[in-house]
């Protein structure tokens, strides 16, 4: 029982003691706030002494209608404020200061919005983008782990200067260098190398199953470099086919403003990409079977829709016009369907299908390639030179 006492008594103490820590550091915006306030001589009581606290209130209260401290009375100090300020927290204990003083501040830490800040906002991401060596180091140090952890005993042949052998003739034999060269389009040799060894990284674990016992020989890398090459070939012909597609569809409303401008309406403007999206559908409808059983499907039927845009945009003028200025949204609609049936989808299968009814073998192109009736038009500015040409 005295136990309990002496536990309770303690807690006590240290409640008031809280309540004496943080009444230390208040300050009342009016005397009526302790006027009505039954602790209010409590806390005056502990906090006074011999000075009242309304007496020390009218000391140091500020003018609530100027902020500006009353007539004869000074100003508090910097150093006055921050002791008042510091005073609202509790004290830090041991543990505390040590983890405080621990903290040291990144050399990345400035102010918030600075323009250097704002420079640096994505270059780590850009840098990791091209770090190919890099991967080919981490590569290696995870196929020694893997190695050892499967108990492998037999001698490694795989080395740094063989995988960058091997990255090199997958490039060449997948035509990935052929992106290399779309001047503009930031198919860099460096992330074509990443692209291919973040691929590699997914499949390195087929390598370590089975009862090879951790045994990996260069050639079976090569192998899976190789794969993820190829692969890397068709996802990026499908991603250019994409964005030049898109680009397309931009471009037919680019050129409906520039002939019509300010006559453009409201109603044509938002159906222009339902109109652009049914006339791609009805094109493509008939070639559909003959795409589904191509490896690159994807990248053909984005082709397809690039084609029927690029021929929608030129015929945009005989499209969208009339007597009066341009058509209404029911005659655009119509006109876009009839010129997709007689004009566009011819363009697709001259294109995609060829003479024996397959479909042709379709190379890469850059993005500001237009076509035509007569095909795909570019010029030698659209191109550089790849890696292994120079």
């Amino acid at each position: 029982m005295v136990a309990g006492s002496s536990r309770i008594a303690k807690r006590a103490g240290a409640i008031v003691a809280g309540v004496l820590t943080l009444s230390a550091g208040v300050v009342f915006d009016h005397p009526a706030a302790l006027a009505g306030n039954p602790f209010g001589g409590f806390i005056g009581g502990f906090l006074g002494g011999a000075v009242p606290y309304q007496q020390r209130y009218h000391r140091a209260a500020p003018n609530r209608n100027t902020g500006a401290p009353p007539q004869g009375a000074e100003a508090p100090s910097p150093a006055d404020s921050s002791r008042a300020l510091a005073s609202l927290a509790p004290p830090a204990t041991q543990q505390q200061q040590a983890i405080l003083k621990s903290i040291v501040a990144s050399q990345s830490l400035g102010a918030v919005g600075e323009w250097d800040d704002l420079e640096q906002i994505g270059k780590a991401d850009q840098e990791a983008e091209r770090d190919y060596t890099g991967m080919v180091e981490k590569l290696i140090e995870d196929i020694k782990r893997k190695q050892s952890a499967g108990n492998g005993a037999k001698e490694g042949d795989i080395t740094e200067h063989a995988i960058l052998e091997s990255l090199d003739s997958a490039i060449r034999e997948a035509t990935l260098q052929k992106f290399e060269t779309f001047l503009g389009e930031n198919w860099s040799p460096e992330r074509l190398r990443v692209m291919i060894l973040e691929r590699v990284n997914n499949e390195i674990g087929t390598l370590f199953e089975g009862t090879n016992h951790g045994a990996v020989t260069m050639n079976d890398l090569d192998l899976i470099i190789k794969k993820s090459a190829r692969n890397v070939y068709s996802r990026l012909f499908e991603t250019s086919e994409l964005l030049a597609s898109n680009r397309g569809s931009t471009l037919f409303v680019q050129r409906l403003y520039q002939t019509h401008g300010d006559l453009v309406s409201g109603e044509v403007r938002e159906s222009a990409e339902q109109l652009l999206s049914e006339a791609s559908s009805s094109g493509v409808a008939s070639l559909e079977p003959l795409l589904r059983r191509d490896p690159n499907a994807f990248a053909l039927r984005y082709r397809a829709q690039r084609i029927i845009y690029d021929c929608l945009s030129d015929n945009v003028e005989a499209i969208t016009s009339s007597e009066s200025g341009m058509a209404t949204s029911a005659e655009i609609a119509k006109r876009v369907l009839d010129v997709d049936h007689d004009q566009c989808a011819k363009w697709v299968a001259a294109q995609l299908i060829g003479a024996d009814g397959k479909v042709k073998p379709q190379e890469p192109m850059p993005l500001r390639v237009i076509w035509t009736a007569e095909g795909p038009k570019d010029d030698p500015s659209m191109y550089g030179r790849a890696s292994d040409q120079l």
